[in-house]
């Protein structure tokens, strides 16, 4: 799972790359399985679109996924979001017809310039095609409708002919077509270049399909004349549950488990003022040093346990160094050279301009060296989750500690948990107190110091093996452990500050989560996140262990950990951290 998880990222970050490069928009980028352009989420409902991390690794032909980038840039060129959303109808399979139709319109507008992009597109089309003929959905009547709408449509308007083996398939459901339907598919292939036009059209044609599903239902044996019933296969299959529309991101949409409409409206109701984080009692809260009440010798085991894991990987840290160097490095004056015969000219030395005119030596240059203005804050899970991967996060931190501070970057190690499951005595004093609604945070967060900024690596390796030691790791309260990391940094004199997170999850608290509405600590989460990455002044980054963190983090990196660290991760993470700058 979490190779897999790794490897969708990445797809997802070529498909984001291929798609700012040909729609010629900067900031779009994947976020939670969700495309987001800027701050506004777009969804493409076009079931040929969706990336199927199974699909894609069973082959090794790229133009598919080149396929679904062109397909995505070519929408968000031709096709104007507001005005599609006025006209979507509102049925489910009206809804599905109309978005597919809009799609094939937008991808029928490839320059001719670019032939590679609509080989691409047919390739990504008919690969999907070709799946469904051997998949679940043409076993449904109304399914193998769609399917049909569907492969006629993409032969109109891309004007190709339908492969021979897919014709067989399609062919008798084609027949039963209504002269409308015909008239209008023909009408959309003519109308591509003009979105008003065609989206009439496209209209008749969803209206078509519809009314033909419910003749079906009149009309089939079984008499029952419900169409949500009828239509319960289609969504199973995921063709009726997406939303087709471009807008402003939901509260908790997007997360790992996202919060439901219902949910949040049940919580408006109760709260006069849901958006706010409250913590019901800091009393119990703590920071401690990770030495902190553990014996020398059980450290001094830790660290030689953690270097028996760093003998096993082969990592050159100075390689990496040098790429974060040359990311982190600004040019810091020094001292002047004087007696140059090139640069600044000095004004001291104007006078031998007539005492010795054939004297050239009259400039002063700068003598510059490249200083690593720089702090960086690890901020580590330290939930029960992470116990097992505690080996490889000790491994990774303990190299990118060193590794960041070869390259002059001042680092600081930072973990966070609870100090009690399941609430604790926080718990207990709100049960004692009657129990009150929404009481916010019910539980009481410790913050654990592994490395300070200021001490060097040298002096902090034997801290850092603490990260071995699990008892610790209890639950996870991601939002304020950002907030205090953030703190620390604030004063801090460096010109660039970055807060890098790993983790392995969401944030999570038993009692919290029960007191609450379920998504009350994501969404505390995806807040100070949002807050930070909108500051300038502070940025923010994130390593998934084995999974996606792009729902909370504009900037992440998914990791599997079913190996010892590699070469490769290292350069990639120092890539995330120069993305972050």
């Amino acid at each position: 799972m979490d190779r897999q998880e790794v490897l969708q990222q990445k797809l997802e970050h070529w498909c984001a790359t291929s798609v700012r490069a040909l729609s010629g928009k900067p900031s779009a980028h994947y976020r939670g399985r969700s495309l987001s352009v800027g701050s506004r989420i777009v969804n493409f409902g076009a079931p040929y679109l969706q990336l199927d991390l199974q699909s894609e690794l069973a082959s090794r032909e790229s133009s598919r996924l080149r396929g679904v980038a062109d397909s995505i840039a070519l929408r968000l060129v031709h096709s104007n979001a507001e005005y599609y959303s006025e006209r979507k109808p509102d049925s489910p399979v009206e809804q599905l017809v109309f978005e597919v139709l809009e799609q094939l319109r937008c991808e029928s507008l490839v320059p001719k310039a670019l032939p590679g992009m609509r080989s691409n597109l047919r390739i990504r089309f008919l690969f999907w095609a070709n799946n469904v003929t051997s998949s679940k959905l043409i076993e449904n009547d109304i399914g193998l409708l769609i399917f049909t709408v569907f492969l006629v449509a993409w032969s109109r308007i891309q004007r190709q002919l339908i492969p021979e083996q897919l014709e067989e398939v399609v062919e008798s459901t084609r027949w039963g077509f209504s002269v409308v339907l015909k008239s209008h598919l023909q009408s959309c292939a003519k109308t591509c270049d003009n979105q008003a036009a065609f989206a009439r059209h496209a209209l008749v044609v969803a209206q078509e399909v519809q009314g033909m599903i419910e003749q079906n239902e009149l009309t089939s044996p079984s008499g029952n004349k419900d169409s949500e019933s009828s239509l319960e296969h289609l969504r199973e299959l995921n063709l009726l549950n997406l939303n087709f529309t471009e807008s402003e991101p939901e509260e908790g949409a997007g997360t790992v488990a996202a919060l439901s409409q219902d949910a949040l409206s049940s919580h408006k109701e109760k709260s006069r003022d849901p958006d706010s984080y409250r913590i019901y009692n800091s009393e119990f809260d703590m920071e401690l040093a990770a030495s902190a009440s553990i014996r020398a010798a059980q450290l001094q085991k830790m660290r030689s346990q953690l270097d028996k894991r760093l003998q096993l990987q082969s990592v050159n840290k100075h390689r990496v160094a040098r790429l974060l160097q040359q990311t982190m490095a600004q040019p810091k004056l020094l001292a002047w050279s004087f007696g140059e015969e090139e640069g600044y000219l000095d004004s001291a030395r104007l006078s031998r301009v007539i005492t010795n005119p054939q004297d050239k030596k009259l400039f002063k240059r700068e003598s510059n060296q490249a200083v690593s203005d720089c702090a960086v804050s690890i901020l580590i899970d330290n939930s029960g989750s992470m116990t097992h991967h505690n080996e490889f996060v000790a491994a990774l931190v303990d190299t990118l500690g060193h590794t960041l501070e070869i390259a002059q970057c001042k680092t600081e190690v930072l973990g966070f948990t609870t100090t009690d499951w399941n609430g604790g005595k926080v718990l207990q004093q709100w049960k004692k107190n009657g129990e009150p609604e929404q009481p916010g945070r019910l539980n009481s967060v410790c913050h654990i110091v592994y490395k300070s900024l200021d001490i060097p690596w040298r002096r902090a390796r034997v801290s850092i093996a603490a990260l071995l030691r699990t008892d610790r790791f209890k639950e996870g309260i991601d939002g304020e452990a950002i907030q205090w990391a953030a703190k620390r940094l604030e004063t801090r004199p460096e010109r660039r500050k970055i807060i890098l997170v790993i983790s392995d999850g969401s944030p999570m608290d038993t009692a919290t989560h029960a007191a609450n509405y379920p998504q009350y600590l994501d969404n505390h989460l995806m807040q100070v996140v949002k807050d930070i990455e909108l500051r300038g002044d502070l940025k923010i980054c994130a390593v998934g262990i084995g999974l996606d963190l792009s729902a909370y983090y504009q900037q992440s990196l998914a990791i599997n950990t079913d190996k010892n660290l590699e070469q490769q991760t290292l350069f990639e993470i120092a890539e995330l951290l120069r993305k972050a700058v």
